[in-house]
């Protein structure tokens, strides 16, 4: 029997509200109102912990109250255990007494746990056929329940001893700092942030995950399929979204599977990233900083769960993959590098990179599979072109089992036939990342070392190249209208800069390479080109109908297209031009202070800053030797392509805002309210360059001023001897 004394006593202990479930595994500090401050402005469900006040002096010496805990909870445990055992040998009597216990009604007695529970000692029913579903299940070796009826003093005593069990737990994790370490901290850091271990201590097992309305959940998703999905197609739309608003089990898996449940928090932080600092204001109520920070936990926990490093499974590898995605949005340094070559890694251990597998898949397994090895491939480009290091990836390595040039609807998970085709030139969800994925092939061959994989050498070969990409993209956009949908004029935008970009990659590689020179340039050609590819991918950028896209600017940081324009200022002899083309390009050199690679600390921006330093002494000499001669100063007049007349000093129209409206991005009509701007794409026009091309002087590495070749190769040479290069030895 309980002691009445000592239970009245603890009844009427003082209680106390400690920290929130949502602040405690945000590991922020709680005010402990209901709800708390917190939950209430980030929309989350706020639930409130309480404990009895524990005896004075409890927390005041902390290893003598761990000692006395440890006895203590060693007690109420030996004592459990006498209570469960004398139950245990009760039942056992009875069953010795009774071998073949009557179905119809078991009475047991239900604890009184709450007030709201019905009273102790009234019995339950359960019907005879739960019992022989339940009976018919228990092995024949094993005794049977009874129906024994377990009285009421039984009851209290056993949720006396737990609740005194939880006191002291609850003592002791408020006043401690949790010993497990959190399985998402790897190495010492993040996994994909640029937190410190010390942001980031929460034990996995105290984080249940954020809890967002239901509202919220529907908003990011509706934000992530417009925002992030037709720039960087690696899931299926109608399943995840089925999964995240519908409630409906993700493909086959389990409803409480943790592999769709990594995903979906990969989902929901690749939204918030795309938000800006208003629109994450306004819908959550804080600023995106603090919001990308929490999701970037969860996400980081949910795939420490799946074991992302081992994992068999396709799903947990493309939620690794988005999570890079966002990380790289929000992170400039190497971080995101380096992480990828562990999603290349377990892309191989899961055979992505073999075009039959040796092992059955279905159809739908097979084109996942073949898009989530496409997304590391655009990574692994992307993050190459922002260090001016080697690719990891082969270009044959994508370019013999690419994803097939379809729409989401068209395949399902239970399908049984082949993927469908469509005509030629039609515009699909597939269109956009297979041309950005032709253009990364053909950066593989041209703009970098042999280390990886032998370049083209022969100019010949490398105008050929670039001419089948031009010829591919052309075919994949023949049927987009830009003039009907926002993504599609997009997306001809997007083919633009790549095609123009690849001319100056072919001109003017990332990296040195002894056996290759290009040729000589005549007059302002390739300063003309890397001006027009500087102004495209600003216009995309500016484009109000592309706001939802801005974000996807980080993955190609225009510094190369960058890098050769200076040098072409630096070696330019007319003020006219240097003029005409001076303002995009210092605008561009501005604006790219705070995304190029590690900012302005990076291996990338001191020799960036280095050649302009030059072209302002070139540009300041030219000033002057005009003056010195009496001819009037050119005045510097905005740079205006003559295909779009597009003038970059003119002020833009406001950003729009992102869409929370559910709908296909890709097919979605142009919004006819905003300032229209005109397009050069009707069809691509590619530029060309070849024509001022002068194949017949083998001497361009000579002393002549009329070559910016010296002034963009001691630009190369200075990126991969600077202090901060992460090729040279720590």
């Amino acid at each position: 029997m309980a002691d009445p004394a000592g239970q009245a006593a603890r009844s009427s202990a003082p209680r106390v509200r400690l920290t929130c479930e949502a602040c405690r595994q945000r590991k922020v500090k709680c005010d402990k109102l209901s709800p708390c401050t917190s939950c209430q402005r980030l929309g989350l469900v706020c639930v409130p912990v309480e404990r009895a006040r524990l005896p004075r002096g409890r927390t005041r010496k902390p290893t003598e109250r761990i000692v006395g805990s440890d006895k203590e909870l060693s007690e109420r445990v030996a004592k459990l255990e006498k209570l469960l055992k004398k139950v245990a040998n009760e039942r056992g009597t009875e069953e010795q007494r009774t071998p073949t216990p009557a179905p119809p009604t078991v009475n047991i007695d239900t604890p009184p746990v709450s007030a709201k529970h019905e009273p102790a000692g009234e019995a339950v029913n359960v019907e005879a056929e739960s019992w022989q579903e339940q009976n018919d299940l228990v092995p024949t070796n094993v005794p049977r329940p009874g129906n024994a009826y377990m009285g009421v003093s039984f009851w209290e005593d056993i949720m006396q001893q737990t609740q005194e069990l939880r006191n002291v737990l609850d003592g002791r994790l408020e006043s401690e700092q949790p010993e497990s370490k959190d399985p998402a901290v790897v190495f010492g850091t993040s996994i994909v942030s640029s937190e410190s271990p010390e942001s980031s201590t929460a034990s996995i097992q105290s984080r249940r995950g954020i809890a967002l309305q239901p509202h919220i959940r529907h908003k990011l998703c509706d934000i992530f399929f417009h925002n992030v999905d037709p720039l960087f197609k690696i899931l299926h739309r109608p399943s995840m979204q089925a999964f995240l608003k519908e409630g409906k089990p993700y493909l086959n898996y389990e409803r409480d599977h943790q592999a769709p449940a990594t995903l979906a928090s990969a989902v929901y932080l690749a939204a918030v990233c795309t938000l800006d600092t208003k629109d994450c204001q306004a819908l959550f109520n804080t600023d995106k900083k603090s919001i990308v920070a929490e999701f970037q936990k969860e996400s980081e926990i949910a795939l420490a769960k799946a074991d992302f490093v081992t994992t068999n499974d396709v799903t947990v590898l493309q939620a690794y993959i988005i999570s890079l995605l966002a990380a790289r949005s929000q992170d400039q340094s190497r971080r995101v590098w380096t992480m990828l070559a562990m999603a290349l890694r377990v892309g191989q251990a899961l055979s992505l990179h073999m075009p039959e597998p040796p092992f059955s898949v279905r159809p739908f397994e097979h084109e996942m599979r073949r898009r989530a090895w496409l997304g590391i491939g655009l990574l692994d480009v992307a993050a190459s072109l922002d260090r001016a290091s080697e690719p990891m990836m082969q270009a044959a390595w994508l370019d013999y089992n690419p994803p097939s040039n379809i729409n989401d609807e068209d395949i399902w998970f239970e399908m049984t036939g082949p993927i469908p085709t469509h005509p030629e030139g039609t515009f699909t969800d597939m269109t956009h990342t297979l041309v950005i994925a032709a253009s990364s092939s053909v950066t593989r061959s041209l703009a970098f070392a042999d280390f990886i994989e032998p370049t083209v050498k022969i100019m010949s070969l490398r105008q050929q190249i670039v001419h089948d990409f031009q010829q591919k993209a052309s075919d994949l956009l023949s049927g987009c209208r830009p003039d009907l949908s926002d993504f599609q004029w997009y997306a001809q935008k997007n083919a633009g800069v790549m095609g123009s970009w690849l001319q100056l990659a072919c001109l003017r590689p990332l990296q040195r390479n002894k056996n290759f020179t290009p040729p000589k340039v005549h007059g302002d050609a390739l300063l003309k080109i890397a001006a027009d590819n500087l102004q495209w991918t600003q216009e995309a950028y500016d484009y109000p109908g592309a706001g939802k896209w801005r974000w996807y600017a980080s993955m190609w940081v225009p510094w190369h297209a960058l890098a050769v324009a200076i040098a072409e200022l630096c070696v330019c002899k007319s003020l006219t031009i240097m003029s005409k083309y001076w303002s995009v390009v210092d605008n561009v050199y501005q604006r790219s202070r705070l995304v190029i690679a590690d900012s302005q600390q990076g291996m990338l921006w001191k020799p960036m800053d280095r050649l302009m330093t030059q072209a302002l002494a070139r540009r300041k000499e030219l000033v002057e030797s005009d003056a010195a001669q009496g001819v009037a100063q050119q005045p510097q007049y905005a740079y205006t392509n003559m295909n779009t007349g597009y003038d970059l000093q003119q002020p833009q129209p406001p950003f729009a805002g992102f869409s929370l409206e559910l709908g296909d991005a890709i097919n979605q009509p142009r919004n006819t309210h905003i300032a229209e701007v005109p397009t050069s794409f009707a069809p691509v026009p590619w530029p060309n360059v070849w024509d001022a091309m002068d194949l017949s002087d083998p001497t361009l590495q000579g002393s002549s001023d009329d070559t910016a070749w010296l002034s963009y190769e001691n630009f190369i040479e200075n990126v991969y001897d600077s202090v901060d290069s992460i090729f040279l030895p720590r």
